[in-house]
């Protein structure tokens, strides 16, 4: 059974089948396709994950954080605002994002903005601190392990938007590289679009060229094809000053 509660107007049954009575034959409704999408969905949500904690769910432009943000950091606001506007045609031509910038200027905030918005379209959204992402793939490997490498690995390459946190904090190593690899390039393939955030020391130049050293040219290269140039934040950290 694919999806028992969609509201098919043709009335098909849950599986997205019709009966044609004269010829006693099933067929494929038009609704099919989407019935399909929406379990491979729910699937990939089962086995990896929520798409956004609570902190970063039901986010809006007139309530903070997303108000503050707007006025602290207005170009990078509009950019994401625009970006989001035209999520679905963004991520479906697998078009992503890349927010650079130091600690707590609202990078992780946008970036789960934009993921929220593609989800409200209808769109799979995987979000993952890319530490805890390579943590969940090394436990994979052990006998009996939930999620298995294949369904992570699945649901990596399959999921419409892919969004990454903290892409530069991974201590890099010839696995973690190899692993950052086999991610980005399985969805530049397959002309997926990713999201994610990369942090820089407050007071360090941003340099989005530094990212390369960090995680490897070769992945570096299809990111940069994949995202364009980088959302640039910078300040001190907001968290620290009200708190939070």
């Amino acid at each position: 059974m694919l999806d028992p509660d969609f509201d098919c107007p043709n009335g098909c049954d849950a599986n997205g089948f019709l009966f044609d009575e004269e010829r006693r034959q099933a067929y494929p409704c038009s609704c099919r396709e989407e019935r399909l999408r929406r379990r491979l969905h729910g699937d990939m949500e089962a086995s990896v994950g929520r798409y956004a904690p609570p902190r970063f769910q039901g986010l809006d432009w007139s309530a903070l954080p997303l108000s503050g943000i707007a006025e602290r950091h207005g170009a990078a606001a509009t950019h994401v605002r625009r970006y989001a506007a035209g999520v679905e045609q963004n991520v479906r031509s697998g078009r992503g994002l890349w927010l650079l910038g130091n600690k707590g200027t609202g990078k992780t905030t946008l970036a789960y903005y934009v993921a929220q918005q593609a989800r409200a379209t209808g769109m799979s959204v995987l979000t993952r601190n890319t530490t805890d992402l390579l943590n969940e793939l090394r436990d994979s490997y052990k006998p009996d392990a939930q999620p298995t490498t294949r369904q992570i690995i699945d649901a990596i390459t399959q999921v419409e938007l892919l969004h990454l946190e903290d892409v530069a904090v991974p201590r890099p190593n010839d696995w973690v590289l190899e692993q950052l690899y086999t991610i980005v390039n399985r969805r530049y393939e397959h002309n997926k679009a990713i999201l994610f955030t990369s942090d820089t020391p407050y007071g360090a130049p941003l340099d989005p060229g530094g990212l390369a050293d960090h995680i490897g040219e070769r992945t570096y290269s299809r990111l940069m094809q994949m995202v364009g140039d980088p959302i640039l934040m910078t300040g001190a950290d907001y968290r620290l000053t009200v708190g939070a």
